[in-house]
């Protein structure tokens, strides 16, 4: 079979567990034919996203302008390539997907759509950083020109709605989703998606990576070692993390915390936050690392929080699993069902910042609660995140697919 993968940055070379490329890798030691249409963002090197061409994984990766229309090199590059059998697209906000769509309809090319977290969608929830704490509004969501001329009558933003347009008009021309979560598919239903079939295929890690040679931690850390691991933004909770360290570093002086983020957008909040509450010595900030200084970093780390007000996935989870660290995060959609709260990991209340600075200390001080944690990780990668498994949900669904098109 040869599958097309359109999504926004994907398959680097710089990031190991992002879904494109396990995905496009999985299906290559599979046996399939895998291609992949990307962003080209030369404005951010550090994401390894400024090749046209190159090949990861046996993926062969072509990256575009990020463009709704006219979108030439987009299609230029799809007129180039062997007609797939099916496309898999990726993300919400994918602004590749109105153009490829099109075009690939005119071929009669079956499609799938993993969403990704509907929730990083602004016209859908009121805020991207604290969705939960609103009802979602699908009857904002724009899938015809009609409903932008009836919208811009109404409200003169015509720029807005175009854009709104763009994004979810592919939508109704999708085969079938494979939502990576019930939470996806349930919020698909909402946005008017009900008819469509939906298979659920939780993401997975690149595990020959994540179980194999990593560098030494070289830093000068002190333990116990306890990361943060994401964007320094209002959604990700590092504010939460920093606001538990006065409990921690009471307990344990020498605590290291180690923030790692390739958007330090927020960094001097985050700085200041740290001096205010008298724990700036326990601070270690890093920034962008390798993949591999993070797998090192993670392997050392005696506990890794994750607090989060909104995740489409939260691969972090994974990573800590995957690394025998336990972890902690909010008991929020998408988040419970990938952690059995006391099995797996540990599930604290939304926007409680109490409680996990309690959590952090029970998983440090005892061990039997800790190695519970680190194998009931173990198992739910094993089983519930198995690549091989995973991937043979996501081949029969593109089989059926092409069968009903048939």
């Amino acid at each position: 079979m040869r599958v097309l993968i359109i999504g926004l940055g994907g398959v680097s070379r710089v990031f190991r567990n992002w879904p494109e490329r396990t995905l496009g890798q999985a299906l290559v030691q599979a046996g399939h034919t895998v291609d992949a249409i990307t962003y080209r963002q030369p404005q951010t090197p550090q994401l390894g996203l400024t090749a046209h061409f190159e090949e990861i994984d046996g993926i062969r990766v072509r990256r575009v302008k990020p463009q709704f229309f006219p979108a030439r090199e987009l299609l230029a590059t799809l007129r180039k390539l062997p007609r797939p059998d099916i496309v898999h697209l990726f993300h919400p906000r994918n602004v590749l997907a109105w153009s490829a769509v099109r075009w690939l309809r005119a071929q009669r090319v079956p499609l799938v759509w993993t969403w990704n977290g509907p929730f990083h969608d602004r016209w859908l929830v009121a805020d991207r950083e604290r969705p939960y704490e609103t009802q979602p509004r699908p009857e904002r969501l724009i899938y015809c020109l009609q409903h932008v001329v009836r919208r811009t009558l109404h409200d003169a933003r015509l720029r807005d709605n175009v854009r709104n347009y763009f994004i979810h008009e592919p939508l109704r021309y999708v085969d079938a989703f494979i939502p990576c979560s019930r939470h996806e598919a349930e919020v698909l239903d909402l946005m008017g998606f009900a008819d469509r079939p939906k298979t659920i295929v939780p993401q997975w890690l690149d595990m020959d990576f994540m179980t194999g040679p990593t560098p030494k931690l070289d830093l000068p850390l002190t333990r116990p070692i306890i990361p943060y691991i994401g964007q320094l933004t209002v959604r990700k909770c590092y504010d939460m993390v920093i606001g538990a360290m006065p409990m921690v570093v009471q307990r344990f002086p020498q605590a290291s915390f180690v923030f790692v983020t390739h958007n330090p957008e927020q960094r001097a909040n985050l700085q200041q936050m740290a001096v205010d509450l008298g724990v700036a010595r326990n601070l270690h900030f890093l920034g962008t690392i390798s993949e591999e200084e993070k797998l090192a970093l993670l392997r050392a780390s005696d506990v890794l929080p994750f607090p989060s007000r909104y995740e489409g996935f939260g691969l972090p989870i994974l990573e800590g699993m995957a690394t025998d660290t336990p972890v902690i995060s909010t008991d929020i959609p998408v988040i419970n069902e990938l952690i059995d709260h006391n099995k797996n990991g540990i599930l604290i209340p939304y926007d409680d910042t109490a409680a996990l600075a309690r959590a952090m200390l029970e998983v440090m001080e005892n061990q039997a609660l800790r190695e519970r944690l680190v194998v009931g990780g173990q198992r739910a990668i094993a089983e519930r995140f198995c690549p091989q498994r995973r991937v043979a949900q996501v081949i029969q669904c593109y089989t059926e697919v092409q069968r009903k098109r048939h």
